[in-house]
């Protein structure tokens, strides 16, 4: 049974925890994989390859860390967003879970569903677990890399100035943020829809979606494409930024750094050690979500190993799912907190008696799956 609030987490976060620490989190968390989180790891992988060292040792123990009992690969945020303005994805049902790709709606008598076949995503992570690195560099996170890597961050805030017109510097990465909001408020829609889209790279689409969103009679735009603001407002909001000196020290890597943000939603937590996310990441979570350093993170993890660690072996040997099925009681772990914050009933549940399994009700399951 899946428990815990969802996660996201980066590279710099994971490689800082111990594997104890790491089952700790699997065993807390529903960890959202992103498609960054092997773009980061596999950069690493090529550097690797040119030097002659071995792939696994720079991999490898990143690949055993990485949580596959509660952990799902999200979709590509580019397929999220054509499955929204295709009008197959509401964003507004999201409410922090991860977003699982190669969904197909079936219907049995009145009954309706979906079934989920593999996507590159899932094989990715499926291959990752395998430790099959270059397998999964070779196919997908190459690919992925390159369209995020290949931005001309000179040419990207050049454009976006030109057609926004001239805004006044931000004093802060706050105000940064308030401007790109009222830039998507204030601007044409549809000149937005158009500008957005050939921004984001989906200029194909542009046509169909412009027209559909006259035959709908003009809706606001954050009502009827509210993925695409999101993702428009963080670039809008980059471009606003790096001509100040509000980010120092802006590399092409950043721009991976910078696309995590375009999975915020499908997350309770963001945890990262990047400086770059603990400035940035805080701006764009809504009021049911929190930023955790992932200094003050791996602590936590440290502190739960520890605080399990002194049960007694006979306790310990009944696994962990049974003796840390809930955090400890209290507000000095941050686990507990979260907890306590998205899933107010969770531990209230710990008490109660289990109910016996039905097994005709188990056998009606098996045949309507089948």
């Amino acid at each position: 049974m899946a428990q815990g609030p969802s996660l996201i987490f980066d590279k710099s976060s994971l490689e800082s925890l111990n594997l104890d620490e790491a089952v700790m989190m699997d065993n807390f968390y529903m960890s959202t994989i992103t498609p960054l989180f092997f773009v980061e790891c596999l950069a690493d992988l090529e550097k690797a390859i040119r030097s002659k060292s071995t792939p696994e040792q720079l991999v490898g123990s990143l690949a055993n860390r990485t949580p596959d009992e509660q952990g799902n690969p999200n979709a590509h945020h580019l397929h999220i967003l054509q499955a929204e303005l295709h009008r197959q994805f509401d964003f507004k049902n999201v409410m922090g879970r991860v977003v699982l790709a190669g969904g197909r709606r079936v219907k049995l008598g009145d009954k309706q569903g979906v079934v989920y076949e593999q996507s590159e995503e899932a094989e990715a992570f499926m291959r990752w677990s395998r430790r099959e690195f270059l397998e999964v560099e070779r196919d997908i996170a190459k690919r992925w890399r390159r369209s995020l890597t290949a931005v001309d961050f000179k040419a990207m805030v050049t454009r976006v100035s030109e057609e926004i017109g001239p805004w006044r510097l931000p004093k802060s990465l706050a105000d940064a943020k308030q401007i790109a909001d009222t830039v998507i408020n204030y601007l044409d829609p549809e000149f937005l829809l158009r500008f957005g889209l050939d921004l984001l790279g989906v200029s194909q689409a542009a046509e169909w979606v412009v027209n559909d969103w006259k035959e709908r009679r003009r809706p606001n735009l954050r009502e009827h494409v509210p993925y695409f603001v999101f993702l428009l407002t963080i670039n809008i909001f980059f471009c606003l930024v790096l001509p100040t000196q509000l980010l120092r020290n802006v590399k092409p890597s950043h721009q991976v750094d910078l696309a995590y943000l375009y999975y915020l939603p499908f997350c309770s937590v963001f945890t990262s050690k990047d400086n770059f996310h603990a400035q940035i990441v805080p701006l764009f979570l809504g009021p049911m979500q929190d930023f955790v350093n992932g200094i003050d993170f791996k602590e936590d993890m440290r502190r739960l190993v520890a605080h399990y660690s002194a049960l007694p072996e006979d306790v310990l040997k009944t696994g962990l799912y049974n003796f840390a099925a809930h955090p400890p009681e209290g507000d000095s772990f941050v686990t507990t907190r979260m907890w306590d914050k998205y899933l107010p009933r969770g531990r209230a549940f710990k008490d109660e008696p289990k109910r016996p399994r039905d097994p005709e009700a188990d056998k009606r399951t098996i045949e309507e799956l089948k």
